[in-house]
């Protein structure tokens, strides 16, 4: 499929998304946010749904979608953390089972999340070190089981959930912007988000945010196709990603005007900026796009900026 007809085919996902996502709740909060620099930043809250983070949507959204029958086999997910909990609310919700494959350095608090939200609706299995390990087990064991394997990212009904929260931001009224940097993991977020603002502010710059050696969808738009990481950095857990997707790769490389790469160190920072300014503790990869605002900031003077807070499940053991 082009790129033209798979830009077309997000936003009409997108559109379909609404309407499932906003029977499950409102909009999170878009907010101006002082960072003490020259130029209007605001964030868009997706640390403070009930799951802190953004991906319920997604998850909410494809599953809403399944046949009966997938339904009533129930699915398997594989996560990190955060999509691990969107399907959590999603099965309890819609009365199925799930299990789902998570790298066992898996944040505590995020496992005791995904069982809580669920409660016996989930069954958790520990598999790898990473995210991609992890996936790779699970796909398998879809494949073997014949069941529905929900993927976080790489899957265009999953990325029109995702895109909500774009679609939100233009309904504020705050637009139009120029500038908006938008972190990135396997890139759904990040693609979804740019095709609708792109949609409703033609003249906008998405800049794509990654942390330092998780830079996989940079390196994937450099060599022309997804490519894997020889290292992968796990302290920005939410975003760490050996290999972007197949169509979130595709998406990327027309939709995100330039990729940057900040460090942990930048992140942390970040992350105390946002307490100082909130009172709130972003997880590391919800603090990524703050860090790329403040690391351009010399740049970005006198203009328009928003930015995504994605998750604030901070594990504090890390």
């Amino acid at each position: 499929m082009s790129e033209e007809n798979l830009k077309d085919q997000l936003f009409h996902e997108i559109l379909m998304a609404r309407q499932r996502v906003y029977k499950v709740r409102g909009a999170t909060p878009f907010e101006l946010l002082d960072l003490g620099i020259d130029a209007e930043v605001f964030v868009k809250r997706e640390d403070v749904p009930p799951i802190h983070a953004y991906k319920w949507r997604g998850a909410y959204n494809r599953i809403a979608t399944l046949t009966q029958e997938q339904r009533d086999k129930g699915i398997l997910a594989a996560s990190a953390g955060n999509h691990a909990q969107g399907v959590a609310v999603a099965v309890k919700a819609l009365g199925m089972k799930a299990t789902i494959y998570m790298p066992c350095p898996t944040p505590k608090m995020k496992l005791n999340a995904v069982t809580k939200l669920g409660g016996d609706h989930v069954t958790i299995k520990l598999v790898g070190d990473t995210y991609d390990e992890a996936a790779k087990a699970c796909y398998d064991a879809s494949v073997a089981e014949g069941l529905y394997f929900v993927h976080p990212y790489d899957d265009i009904v999953t990325m029109g959930g995702q895109g909500t929260l774009a679609d939100e931001i233009v309904m504020s009224g705050e637009g139009p912007f120029d500038i908006a940097f938008l972190q990135i993991g396997g890139g759904g977020m990040c693609a979804a988000t740019a095709c609708w603002l792109k949609a409703h502010y033609p003249g906008i710059k998405v800049i794509g945010v990654e942390g330092e050696g998780q830079a996989s969808m940079a390196a994937a738009v450099k060599a022309g196709k997804p490519v894997r990481l020889d290292y992968l950095d796990i302290f920005c857990d939410g975003t760490a990603v050996r290999k972007a997707g197949q169509v979130t790769h595709v998406l990327c490389s027309e939709l995100v005007d330039e990729f940057m790469t900040v460090s942990n160190d930048q992140v942390n920072q970040a992350i105390r900026l946002f307490w100082d300014t909130r009172r709130r503790i972003l997880e590391p990869s919800g603090a990524i796009g703050i860090a790329g605002v403040m690391a351009k900031r010399e740049e970005i003077k006198g203009q328009r900026v928003l930015t995504v807070t994605t998750g604030g499940n901070m594990d504090f053991s890390q």
